[in-house]
């Protein structure tokens, strides 16, 4: 009879752990996200330097996510999108405004990927 107790205990436990880990993830990426989001209407609008700032603090944001980050997905996806944040700010001025555009689809798609390679099993 204990072992049961233990062993529900244990599924309960581990299935706990799961659903905060996805959404400490989700939460984080949706943070991301949003930060992107913004830098790049900032550059839309023409204010690179405030851009320029915003992407910053997303690769700002994402480095310290990592930390936890690591333990939940495959720590290629995560180097693969701090390396692409910490170009963007360089990205943001008006002769790159293309490649700007290009970086930051790129980025928001590999979130995007990212969350799906946690929460694809749900």
């Amino acid at each position: 009879m204990k072992r049961n107790l233990y062993a529900v205990l244990l599924l309960a436990g581990v299935t706990l752990t799961v659903l905060l880990s996805g959404g400490f993830l989700s939460k984080s990426t949706d943070r991301i996200l949003d930060q992107l989001d913004t830098a790049y209407q900032y550059a839309q609008a023409g204010r690179y330097a405030d851009a320029e700032d915003s992407y910053r603090e997303a690769a700002k944001t994402c480095n310290q996510d990592s930390h936890l980050l690591y333990l939940m997905v495959r720590r290629s996806l995560l180097d693969e999108i701090n390396e692409s944040l910490a170009i963007l700010e360089h990205y943001a001025q008006k002769d790159n405004f293309a490649d700007l555009s290009v970086e930051t689809a790129r980025v928001t798609e590999q979130l995007h990927q990212l969350q799906d390679s946690f929460l694809a099993a749900f």
